[in-house]
């Protein structure tokens, strides 16, 4: 079976609560993403997916099914080794990720304030985010927006974003509110959206498509009355095919570092300037 962005969400939901009714499923669909589905549509998708193995039935109540999660399991351990060997010899990994949603998941559960984890920043260094466009924050579990938030109080994070459209302002926003320091409109020496944890540097490469739907979404979205969340999702979830670069290199990491706050204490002065 194929998994539909429906399948996906769904798969999400039960990962973080569970079990749930069909009617509990339908209800935080279209809370939590904000998608206009009937409720025979979610009961259509719940049966195949039970006819898959991908979820079990208990009466009326749902989970995910322990052999599926097992498959997963098994694959994800294949897909590390498979990394692993794919590394380069100065440490560098390159990732390929199928929309903006993975990519933004990557970021918050593996990349980023994981200090146990491969990418950690023990000494607590400064993050930087630079973005030519902000990444719209869709598809993150309520899990995930309470890391978001932990991350960027306990750690300064400088986000610098080079437009400052409506839907840049809506995320870069929300994200200043969880902790970020963000500076709009400002151009960076990185042409590529680049993160930086630690001594680690990690460069989102974009496809030609994917840049040009992000710039044509961008322009036309220009106000609340303009805004979609279900064709944000859509965009989110669409599937283009994303490197991710992930290397080590200290020097750069701390240039990048006093470039960002530069670049952002600077926009703090011109914005004191201008009451």
């Amino acid at each position: 079976m194929k998994i539909s962005n429906t399948s996906e969400q769904i798969i999400e939901i039960l990962s973080n609560e569970w079990p749930l009714t069909t009617k509990q499923i339908h209800h935080r669909l279209k809370r939590s993403y904000g998608i206009n589905i009937s409720y025979q549509a979610v009961h259509k998708h719940i049966k195949e997916m039970i006819k898959e193995k991908i979820l079990s039935k208990n009466g009326a109540e749902l989970s995910i099914a322990y052999s599926w999660i097992k498959n997963l399991s098994n694959y994800a351990k294949k897909l590390e080794l498979s990394l692993e060997k794919t590394n380069s010899k100065d440490g560098s990994t390159m990732i390929v990720f199928d929309s903006l949603v993975d990519c933004g998941k990557f970021l918050i559960n593996e990349f980023m304030g994981n200090e146990s984890g491969k990418y950690g920043n023990p000494k607590k260094k400064d993050c930087v985010c630079v973005w030519n466009h902000a990444w719209p924050i869709i598809g993150a579990s309520q899990e995930e927006h309470k890391k978001m938030k932990k991350m960027f109080s306990g750690t300064v994070h400088w986000n610098i974003c080079a437009h400052n459209t409506f839907l840049d302002k809506v995320t870069s926003k929300y994200v200043a509110k969880l902790g970020k320091k963000v500076a709009l409109n400002k151009k960076f020496s990185m042409n590529t959206d680049t993160f930086v944890e630690g001594d680690y540097i990690l460069q989102a490469h974009f496809p030609k498509e994917l840049k040009q739907d992000m710039k044509k979404l961008y322009t036309k979205v220009k106000n609340e009355k303009d805004f979609d969340m279900q064709k944000m999702f859509e965009f989110g979830s669409k599937k283009y095919g994303i490197k991710i670069a992930v290397f080590k290199n200290k020097e750069l990491a701390d240039s990048l570092r006093e470039e960002a706050k530069k670049i952002y204490e600077e926009s703090q002065k011109e914005k004191n300037k201008r009451k």
